[in-house]
C-alpha cells in the first residue's frame, strides 16, 4: 500500500480533467534483481513538459528497498533516485516540480544539473498527538465549543467552498475549486480517501472548513483550510483541526501533513500542533544566467590555480 493519497487514481485523474494534464504513473528499478523500487506520477502539459499541477502540494514518491540494513538503504535510495533525476532531465521540466519529502537526497538531481529549492511542512504522528499538541491549540478549540460551535462531515459543497473564499480574501490568492470541483473531486475519489469537515455556529452557520486527502493507514493531507473572517478570533481552526485528527486516528492514517510551512504566521500556527518539521525539495532545471556564474566561478578558481 502506498501511504500517500496523491497516487490515488481519482485524484490523478482530477488534475487531468481540471488542469488539461497528461497523467504519468512511473515505475523505476535495478535493470536486474527487485533490490528496490521507486514509483511517481509525473503529469506534462500540452507542450509535453513536466509540471506540478496547481493545488498540488508535490508530487507522490514511493520508495521500498528489499534490505533494512541502513547502508543498503542509503545506496539504493540514491541509485533511485539518480534515475528519477535522469527521467526528469530527459523528459524537460516546464517549471518547478515539488517532490514528497520521500525524495530527501537532492544531490542526484544537483548532479544532473539541476536546482533544488528547500520548502516545509509539518509532520503530526496521530497515535501520540496527545502529548504533542502544545495546550494553546487544545485551549482554542475549548474556546470554541463554549461558543456552540459543532463541527461536522458536511457533503454541503457550496458551504465549504464559501468558507475558503474567506482567506482568499484576505490573503488575495485564489483556490481555484468552487463548489462543482470539490463535487466531482468527491465522487472521483470516494468518502474513504477525500473529506470535509466544516464547523457552523450556533446559529448554524457555516464558519470553517477543512478539506483533506487520506488513505486509510496512511497519511492524512491538510489539503485546503479556511475560514470566515468573522470567526477568525473563535478559534475555529482548532477545533476542525481536532475532529480530523479524532477522524483520521479512527481511519488507522498514522501522519497528518499540515501541508506547508514557509510563511511566517502560517508556520508559528502550525508548530503548535507539535509536529515534525520536515523538508522537502523543489527541483528546476538550472537557467542560463545560473550556468554562466558557474562557469565563471569555475574559470576563476582555475585561473586563481595555475597563477601559483
Amino acid at each position: 500500500m502506498k501511504s500517500d493519497p496523491l497516487f490515488h487514481p481519482g485524484w490523478i485523474r482530477f488534475n487531468e480533467q481540471r488542469w488539461g494534464l497528461t497523467a504519468e504513473t512511473v515505475t523505476l528499478a535495478p535493470d536486474r534483481g527487485d533490490a528496490w523500487r521507486l514509483d511517481t506520477v509525473l503529469y506534462r502539459n500540452a507542450r509535453g513538459r513536466l509540471v506540478t499541477p496547481p493545488r498540488n502540494p508535490h508530487l507522490p514518491v514511493d520508495f521500498r528497498c528489499a534490505s533494512e540494513r541502513p547502508a543498503s538503504v542509503n545506496r539504493r535510495k540514491r541509485l533511485a533516485l539518480t534515475r528519477l533525476a535522469e527521467c526528469l532531465r530527459e523528459n524537460g521540466l516546464g517549471g518547478s516540480l515539488s517532490l514528497s519529502s520521500v525524495a530527501d537526497d537532492v544531490r542526484p538531481f544537483e548532479w544532473a544539473r539541476m536546482t533544488a529549492r528547500p520548502r516545509f511542512t509539518y509532520h503530526l504522528d496521530i497515535a501520540d498527538r496527545d502529548q504533542r499538541i502544545d495546550p494553546s491549540a487544545r485551549k482554542k478549540a475549548r474556546k470554541c465549543r463554549r461558543l456552540d460551535y459543532d463541527c461536522e462531515i458536511t457533503h454541503d459543497y457550496a458551504a465549504v467552498a464559501g468558507c475558503l473564499a474567506g482567506p482568499e480574501a484576505r490573503r488575495g490568492f485564489d483556490y481555484r475549486l468552487g463548489a462543482d470541483e470539490l463535487e466531482r473531486l468527491a465522487g472521483l475519489m470516494g468518502p474513504d480517501h477525500f473529506v470535509c469537515f466544516l464547523a457552523r455556529n450556533a446559529r448554524g452557520e457555516p464558519m470553517g472548513t477543512r478539506v483533506c486527502l487520506y488513505t486509510p493507514g496512511g497519511h492524512a493531507l491538510a489539503w485546503s483550510a479556511g475560514m470566515k473572517t468573522e470567526a477568525m478570533k473563535d478559534g475555529v481552526n482548532n477545533l476542525v483541526a481536532e475532529e480530523a485528527l479524532a477522524f483520521f486516528a479512527d481511519k488507522g492514517c498514522t501522519v497528518f501533513d499540515f501541508i506547508g510551512a514557509n510563511i511566517p504566521p502560517v508556520a508559528e500556527m502550525k508548530e503548535a500542533w507539535g509536529g515534525r518539521l520536515v523538508c522537502h525539495y523543489a527541483i528546476s532545471q538550472r537557467g542560463v544566467r545560473q550556468l554562466a556564474r558557474e562557469a565563471y566561478i569555475t574559470a576563476r578558481t582555475l585561473l586563481k590555480r595555475e597563477s601559483k
